[in-house]
């Protein structure tokens, strides 16, 4: 993809093209339907003060064809609700994105690709790792690292991934708030997000992933055990089912193991955000009515979801499910 495209542009090129492998091997055959032999009862707590409720409910992004995940009584929620509110809504997220745009392309102008920045004895290996997930390597050697590893989460080698976006928990439920009539808010600003992710100092990232090329013989993504390893695990399903009977992990994992890229991801995208989420969350008891906020499940696990950094303000919040 030519330099002179904006960064935003090649971002979402690559995003589409995520997509677009993961929706593929659906194009090819019929859907199948990942079998559950339970009720599905997922995880949902309750804020409320005299006359504010909000329920909390921890989603899914991206979900294979057939998977039930819905309860009764969260079904009673949905109808009960007056407003729905996601991380950011899709028509948000847009526009927080146009706003930034400048800034990205500040960034994207300034940064050398990956591959420049990399010895030449894994130059290589590099465009291999890259190649093999399905994606295009000229899109992606220009993006910073924590954009790299998060576009490509979506991809798998050699058998794309059934699960899909408009699958996940959050597009069903903002098609049908709107079908409803109720309007579909968000709890930050997307564009905000993606630029904090860009802005992590990648000097330390890069002599990570220069280490982990090394130690990697180059030939199966699925021997590679550095940053982004995370890439090729294959699909068992197995936190999907865990979620939808009700599972809450004591520690949310990324992933990306425990190194520097790891480090920066938990920062920036589950601590900082769950304090934050937790300052509006607290705000939004100010207003009355009823409210379902559905955020990703991670940011329910552990010593700093966004849970803890209710109880710190003093607030609790009760699970009902």
């Amino acid at each position: 993809m030519p330099r002179a495209l904006s960064l935003l542009a090649r971002l979402s090129a690559l995003l589409l093209l995520c997509g677009a492998l993961a929706a593929s091997p659906l194009r090819a055959q019929p859907p199948v339907a990942v079998p559950q032999d339970y009720e599905p009862s997922p995880a949902i707590w309750r804020l409320s003060d005299e006359d504010t409720t909000i329920y909390l409910f921890g989603t899914i992004h991206l979900l294979p064809p057939g998977f039930r995940w819905r309860s009764p009584l969260f079904d009673a929620i949905v109808e009960e609700a007056d407003e729905l509110v996601l991380e950011s809504s899709t028509e948000d997220a847009a526009a927080s994105l146009a706003a930034h745009e400048s800034k990205y392309d500040a960034i994207g102008a300034s940064r050398v690709p990956t591959s420049q920045q990399l010895s030449p004895a894994v130059r290589g290996k590099w465009r291999s790792l890259i190649e093999s997930s399905g994606a295009l390597f000229d899109e992606v050697d220009v993006l910073p690292l924590p954009l790299m590893a998060m576009g490509l989460g979506y991809t798998s080698v050699g058998q794309p991934s059934l699960s899909r976006p408009e699958l996940g928990v959050e597009s069903v439920l903002e098609a049908e708030f709107a079908a409803a009539g109720k309007p579909v808010g968000s709890i930050e600003d997307h564009g905000a997000v993606l630029l904090s992710l860009m802005r992590i100092d990648e000097r330390a990232l890069i002599g990570e992933l220069e280490a982990d090329l090394a130690h990697w013989g180059g030939k199966s993504p699925s021997g590679y055990h550095g940053a982004g390893a995370f890439l090729y695990e294959p699909e068992t399903w197995q936190i999907e089912h865990d979620w939808a009977r009700g599972v809450v992990g004591e520690e949310f994992d990324l992933g990306l193991g425990h190194g520097k890229l790891a480090a920066a991801f938990d920062n920036v995208l589950l601590a900082g955000r769950n304090r934050a989420w937790a300052g509006w969350l607290d705000a939004r008891l100010e207003q009355p009515g009823t409210v379902l906020v559905a955020v990703g499940a991670g940011h329910f696990d552990g010593p700093r979801s966004v849970l803890a950094m209710l109880e710190a303000r003093g607030l609790r919040a009760e699970r009902i499910e």
